[in-house]
């Protein structure tokens, strides 16, 4: 869910925009920007900027586009969380041998419709979208399809996936789990980390867009966690606590040692709903496709899709779900209600390119610098 003015500022102006729409959590997060500057990129030239990055560490042309497209579209839907932030993660992840630039996901072994696919260590936007077309394939024959991917990298924003299982006419639920060495959200009562952020991501068709919903199974991302951190932000309270469980809003606990962690979605009231949905989520992306949680050696991201397909009315009747749920009286006149979506719509209505905030936009130079990739041209926002 997920902008001449200083970065706060302009992503205080971006979100006030889609605020005007409805609200959603991490637009209200991100209101908290207000005093930094933004560049500001045309899209193409971002999606060939980037792509030209994962072509120097190794990548081919189309699974560098895939990603490249997919980061920069995230970014455009206002969460840039999973957008061109990720590029340097990912090119260090490269450099690391955590990421294969050059591999593609391959077919583990398929019965009826449930198939397995094993990463190859691939970019994980490239592993998320062989594992939709799968699931579409598989669904046309079998009226449904469950594909678990593991040995990926980072599998960005996994509502796209959905997003295009709707588009093809299918219901469709993703699952994201993450290895131990991003265990980073404590289970409900507890100081340590044993789960990552777990998120979950469903989208249904309806006669005009798909209804999409994308979010963490924890109080916050890590990503927000991370970008806050890196603009010298707090992280909204109830979201994170130190390593003796005290409450605290500065983002760089979670990084430091021993590390802080992140708490369940619903806080230390409510926790206990977000802890058994991200076990939930445990179960489909880890457990069913065959690896262990508490595994050291385990690396990268594993994805769970499960799609549906429905009859020709469903669409229809999901539209007049939607028209009855926005035709709920809304309790503050100027902030009529959504449906999931909704604001990231809005959002990339609203926007004339993609707007990289500071660090993220210094540390993307340096990695082009590194790898003598031109720069984009750019202007400030």
């Amino acid at each position: 869910m997920a902008e001449s003015l200083s970065l706060l500022e302009s992503c205080q102006g971006a979100l006030e925009r889609v605020d005007a729409v409805g609200r959603s959590p991490l637009a209200s997060l991100a209101l908290h920007q207000t005093n930094s500057r933004y560049v500001l990129l045309d899209r193409d030239a971002a999606e060939s900027f980037a792509t030209a990055l994962f072509r120097a560490a190794g990548a081919t042309e189309v699974p560098s586009r895939v990603v490249a497209r997919h980061l920069v579209e995230s970014d455009c839907r206002g969460v840039p969380s999973h957008g061109l932030l990720r590029v340097t993660q990912y090119l260090a992840e490269v450099e690391t041998g955590e990421i294969d630039p050059a591999a593609l996901p391959k077919r583990e072994r398929a019965s009826g419709a449930r198939v397995w696919l094993d990463g190859n260590r691939c970019f994980g936007p490239v592993a998320g979208s062989a594992a939709v077309d799968e699931a579409v394939a598989v669904t046309a024959v079998a009226g449904m399809g469950v594909v678990t991917v593991r040995h990926t990298g980072h599998a960005g924003r996994i509502g796209e996936y959905v997003e295009r299982a709707a588009h093809s006419g299918l219901v469709a639920v993703a699952y994201c789990s993450a290895p131990r060495s991003g265990h980073r959200v404590a289970p409900f009562g507890a100081t340590e980390g044993r789960l990552a952020t777990n998120p979950i991501a469903f989208a249904f068709p309806t006669p005009s867009e798909p209804i999409v919903a994308d979010f963490s199974t924890s109080a916050v991302p890590e990503g927000v966690v991370r970008r806050l951190n890196e603009l010298g932000l707090p992280v909204p309270e109830g979201a994170l606590q130190d390593p003796a469980g005290r409450p605290t809003t500065d983002a760089a606990v979670l990084y430091a040692t021993p590390p802080g962690t992140i708490l369940p979605l619903g806080g230390s009231g409510f926790g206990h709903k977000g802890f058994a949905l991200g076990l939930l989520v445990e179960v489909l992306a880890t457990l069913l496709a065959g690896d262990e949680t508490a595994d050291a050696s385990r690396y990268g991201n594993n994805l769970a899709l499960i799609t549906i397909g429905v009859d020709a009315g469903f669409p229809a009747r999901a539209g007049r779900l939607a028209d009855y749920v926005r035709s709920a009286a809304p309790a503050d006149p100027g902030r009529p209600v959504i449906m999931p979506g909704d604001p990231e719509r809005a959002f990339a209505k609203r926007e004339d390119g993609v707007r990289v905030d500071r660090p993220t936009w210094a540390a993307l130079v340096a990695a082009a610098r590194e790898r003598d990739v031109p720069l984009p041209a750019s202007s400030d926002a």
